[in-house]
């Protein structure tokens, strides 16, 4: 009872019927008809007679063993109609391209699966001890002595998306994955259907490649997955990294729509809700490869690069720490894969070096600069239909991370009827995601001729940024009130960069070798967000090692010397006592700007700013006037309020003689 090879008409048209007969015909071959199975095969036969034989209820009920046997063994008909989850496998067949054994052994399992007779029998068979690998191999077509392998080659065992399993009564079974329930709940009808639900949904790009004009390497990106689809070329592979809010995954759509590429998610929630695990991703994974190969103008996208390795931290080596998977297996993956792969991860450190080598290209994501964020935001308000006010360039500068929450609030500023352009639901959002309140805005923009240096403002700030060299540092010194740190917030807002304040309390610590690494961080945080690097009341972190007492102070000093001297971005350092500072301190500033005292002339200049009035001419008795003193006397004015221009110059000169550093005149005189 050997069977022929299957016909194409019967790959491509079984039925209910037919699979269930040929199973039967298999069970019942060398098996006795006194044994349990036969019994048991007999008594299915009987009890569905009038479906598989056309019996007569009667007949049906008095079958023998020889008459069944007879009636497994007639020729089947090639005229199968059934639709539904056959109909479903026959489409899928074709869109995998693979020959008619394998047709078969997809319309067998989805059978088993999903059709109550097929069901039936395999779990009987099951029972009994039955080889269900081997079986339905031979009841698709296989040679006995092959059956077993070619189940197990087919398709939808090596991807993953079916396996067989053995039960706490040691019954081996067939097991369908998370993606081919999805697909066998849903019946879609048509090819898009099928590769949208075992692989993923499209991922259309909404931001147009001018959106991330800050990512340099966006054009190689872009020729790379040209490259790959001209040519048909296998183990391209790309990873995105960096933190949260980067837009990782908005800049891979429009990567892969730029280089004319379909985009499609890997083993993503489905529209339930239902979350894949590791296995679910990889056998996604893999029959997207499958599923696309053929099509030349697609790629996927892996987000959370994570699940392919598990959370693995590094060890020793090149060996990583609870990393999940076969190492072999990744590695061949990322070789072969026909189809391009965009991953995505916040960071890289838990992937290790074998993988990342393998990788064509690895990315990482800044976030984007003020500029390039307000021009999204600009979008985004064109497309929700609202108008983003004058509150978001503060919020955007507070929190970097804003700028993956515009479109969402945007939204949920138009459902609401506000017209803000989404402020209210950012500061709530940026607030949640900071942790605590909001950092106060900064100052306003500065004008140059308030303000007296050495050298002039004017020439330091032409020479930084309109060159586009970033690693430079500035050294202001002066006393109070100079306007140190609006100058750090002026060359922020110049370089289109967020500022990034550390003072002393920031940083130092009483624990050994925490102030070292906090000193690490900053510079790691500056690095991240591109961002300009304010240390404030620098002399208590960079002071003379000579008057150091221990170790760690000499530690601290020479860890901030050594990353001043490598960091790639702007860093600014403000300090009133520049006199305390290491000498060899100095040298790591390429720009020095000592801030002094306003002269008489720009005194008067700046009164009149501050207070919309003629400056009387007492106001050139007062000597050491800083903007800082106008800035704090016209706050003064808001709550004791006088137009007596004397009164005003009086008060000046009260915040000059309150100044630590004021001369003072000595008692006995």
């Amino acid at each position: 009872m050997r069977f022929r090879q299957a016909e194409p008409c019967e790959a491509k048209l079984m039925t209910e019927t037919m699979i269930t007969r040929r199973m039967l015909r298999r069970a019942m071959r060398g098996t006795p008809a006194a044994s349990q199975l036969g019994k048991a095969l007999l008594e299915f036969g009987r009890a569905h007679g009038q479906t598989l034989f056309g019996l007569k209820p009667a007949a049906a009920k008095k079958l023998g063993w020889t008459a069944q046997k007879r009636l497994v063994m007639a020729p089947e008909s090639c005229t199968g109609t059934d639709g539904g989850v056959l109909a479903l496998a026959r489409l899928l067949a074709g869109l995998l391209r693979v020959d008619d054994i394998d047709a078969a052994i997809i319309a067998v399992a989805f059978a088993i699966d999903r059709l109550r007779l097929p069901g039936e029998l395999a779990d009987l068979l099951s029972r009994h001890g039955g080889n269900e690998p081997a079986m339905m191999g031979e009841v698709a077509g296989a040679e006995p002595q092959d059956a077993e392998r070619r189940v197990r080659l087919n398709p939808l065992f090596r991807s993953g998306l079916a396996s067989f399993r053995a039960n706490w009564l040691g019954q081996v079974r067939l097991e369908t994955r998370w993606a081919l329930q999805n697909l066998l709940d849903r019946l879609p009808d048509d090819e898009a259907g099928i590769i949208a639900l075992l692989v993923g949904p499209q991922h259309p790009a909404v931001l147009p490649m001018e959106a991330f004009a800050h990512v340099a390497e966006a054009d190689f990106l872009r020729r790379l997955l040209e490259g790959a689809r001209r040519e048909r070329a296998p183990g391209v592979n790309i990873v995105i990294h960096g933190p949260p809010g980067t837009g990782k995954t908005e800049f891979a759509r429009t990567l892969a729509a730029a280089a004319g590429l379909t985009l499609h998610g890997t083993g993503e929630a489905d529209a339930d809700g239902d979350e894949p695990d590791r296995r679910d991703r990889i056998a996604a994974m893999q029959m997207g490869q499958r599923l696309l190969a053929g099509q030349g103008d697609a790629a996927l996208i892996f987000d959370e690069m994570e699940d392919l390795i598990g959370d693995a931290q590094p060890a020793q080596g090149d060996w990583m720490r609870g990393r999940q998977g076969s190492k072999v297996f990744v590695n061949r993956l990322l070789e072969t894969n026909p189809v391009p792969v965009i991953w995505t991860t916040n960071t890289i450190h838990n992937v290790d070096d074998a993988i990342l080598r393998r990788m064509s290209f690895i990315l990482k994501l800044e976030l984007p600069s003020r500029a390039a964020a307000m021009q999204m935001l600009a979008r985004i308000g064109r497309d929700e239909g609202v108008e983003p006010d004058d509150q978001w360039g503060p919020l955007v500068d507070a929190v970097p991370e804003t700028a993956s929450v515009m479109r969402v609030s945007a939204r949920s500023a138009r459902l609401a009827g506000e017209a803000d352009g989404g402020t209210i639901a950012a500061r709530a959002l940026a607030t949640a995601l900071r942790g605590g309140p909001l950092p106060p805005p900064g100052p306003a923009p500065v004008d140059f001729a308030l303000f007296e240096s050495d050298p002039p403002l004017q020439t330091i700030f032409a020479q930084l940024g309109p060159r586009g060299a970033t690693d430079f540092s500035l050294l202001l010194t002066g006393p109070p009130g100079t306007g140190k740190t609006a100058l750090a917030h002026q060359l922020a807002r110049q370089l289109d960069r967020p500022l990034l304040v550390k003072r002393t309390s920031d940083l130092l610590s009483k624990w050994v070798g925490q102030t070292e690494q906090r000193i690490a961080d900053a510079f790691a945080e500056a690095s991240s967000r591109g961002g300009v690097l304010l240390f404030d009341e620098v002399d208590s972190l960079l002071f003379d090692r000579s008057t150091a007492r221990t170790s760690w102070e000499v530690s601290q000093v020479n860890e901030l010397l050594t990353w001043l001297d490598q960091h790639p971005l702007p860093v600014v350092a403000a300090t009133n006592h520049c006199g305390k500072l290491d000498p060899a301190a100095l040298r790591r500033f390429a720009f020095k700007v000592q801030l002094l005292p306003l002269p008489s002339a720009k005194a008067a200049a700046a009164f009149s700013r501050f207070f919309g009035a003629a400056p009387p001419p007492a106001l050139a008795e007062v000597h050491g006037l800083t903007p800082g003193d106008m800035a704090v006397v016209a706050r003064q004015l808001r709550f004791n309020p006088t137009d007596n221009a004397a009164e005003i110059v009086a008060r000046l000169q009260a915040e000059v003689a309150a100044k630590p550093d004021a001369a003072r005149p000595i008692g006995f005189m």
